[in-house]
C-alpha cells in the first residue's frame, strides 16, 4: 500500500525533530559536568535557564500549532504559508536549545570550540529565515506581476523562488564555514539578521496593505516582527550597558518572550470578512 504524501511529510517531520531532539540532548548530555559546575557556580544562571526554558515551551507550542493547521488542510504543499511559518520556528527552537547551552558554558571551551559552536548558531539562524524570505518573495512578485508577465506562471515562479532562497543560503553559509575567527563572525550577525528581518517585516505589510495572506493576521504580524526586529538591534545596546551576564540575557530573552507572544497572535487570530 502506497504512503500518502501527508504521512511521508509526517514521518520526514517527526525523523528531522527526533534528529534534532536526539542532537540537543547529546550535546547536554556530554557536557553534563560543566553544565552542573555552572548552575552551582555562576550566579543568576538557574534564571536565565528558566526563562530559555519558556521560550522553548513557547516556540515549541507555536510550531505545534501551525504543523496542526497545515496537516487540517485538505492537501499538503511545501510553500503553504502554515509550513514556512513552523519551519521558521522549529529552527528557532532548537537554535533557542543552542543558546541555552552556550550560555551555560560560557568561556568554557577553547577558541577553536566556541567557534564551531558560534558557526552552528549562525547556520541555525540562516535557516530560520529562510522559510520567510521564500513566504516574502511570493509577495513581492505578486506586486511585481503587472510589469512582468511571466511572474502569473506559478510553475516559473516557484522555480525562480526555491532558486533564489538556494542562492542566498548557500552564500551566507559558505561565508559562515570559511570565516576563520570567532569575532569576525560576531560582526556577520547584523549583516545576516537585520536585512532580513527588514524584509520579513516589509513584506507582511505589504501582505496586509494587498489583502493577502488572510489565513494569519498580517498587520499583528508586521508589528510582531518589528518588534522583534527592534529586539535584536537593543541586544548588543543592553549588553553593553549591563555586560555579558545573567541580568542581560534575562532582560534580552523576557523582551523577545513578550515579542514571540504578540506574533503567536498573529498566527491564531484570524483575519476578518
Amino acid at each position: 500500500m502506497a504512503i500518502s504524501k501527508k504521512s511521508t511529510y509526517k514521518i520526514v517531520l517527526l525523523t528531522g525533530i527526533c534528529i534534532g531532539i536526539i542532537g540537543v540532548l547529546l550535546l547536554f548530555l556530554l557536557n553534563l559536568t560543566l553544565i552542573i559546575n555552572a548552575l552551582r557556580n555562576v550566579e543568576g544562571l538557574y534564571q536565565v535557564t528558566l526563562i530559555i526554558l519558556i521560550r522553548i515551551v513557547i516556540l515549541s507550542i507555536t510550531t505545534f500549532y501551525l504543523l496542526k493547521k497545515w496537516f487540517k488542510q485538505e492537501a499538503q504543499y511545501l510553500s503553504d504559508i502554515p509550513f514556512l511559518l513552523s519551519l521558521f520556528f522549529l529552527i528557532l527552537t532548537f537554535g533557542k536549545a543552542i543558546d541555552l547551552f552556550w550560555d551555560m558554558t560560557f568561556n568554557v571551551f577553547n577558541e577553536d570550540i566556541v567557534l564551531l559552536l558560534l558557526k552552528i548558531r549562525f547556520i541555525t539562524i540562516v535557516l530560520e529565515v529562510a522559510p520567510l524570505i521564500y513566504l516574502g518573495l511570493e509577495i513581492l512578485f505578486f506586486r511585481l506581476e503587472d510589469r512582468f508577465q511571466k511572474l502569473k506562471n506559478k510553475t516559473f515562479v516557484d522555480k525562480l523562488r526555491f532558486r533564489i532562497i538556494l542562492l542566498i543560503v548557500l552564500i551566507e553559509l559558505i561565508v559562515i564555514i570559511v570565516i576563520p575567527e570567532y569575532s569576525l563572525l560576531g560582526t556577520l550577525l547584523p549583516v545576516i539578521v537585520i536585512p532580513s528581518l527588514l524584509g520579513i517585516v516589509y513584506i507582511f505589510f505589504l501582505a496586509y496593505r494587498l489583502n493577502r495572506l488572510t489565513v494569519v493576521k498580517p498587520k499583528i504580524l508586521t508589528i510582531g516582527f518589528f518588534l522583534y526586529l527592534i529586539s535584536n538591534i537593543l541586544r548588543p545596546v543592553i549588553q553593553n550597558i549591563l555586560g555579558e551576564n545573567a541580568t542581560y540575557i534575562s532582560i534580552a530573552e523576557l523582551i523577545d518572550i513578550f515579542v514571540f507572544l504578540v506574533i503567536f497572535l498573529g498566527l491564531y487570530k484570524k483575519t476578518s470578512g
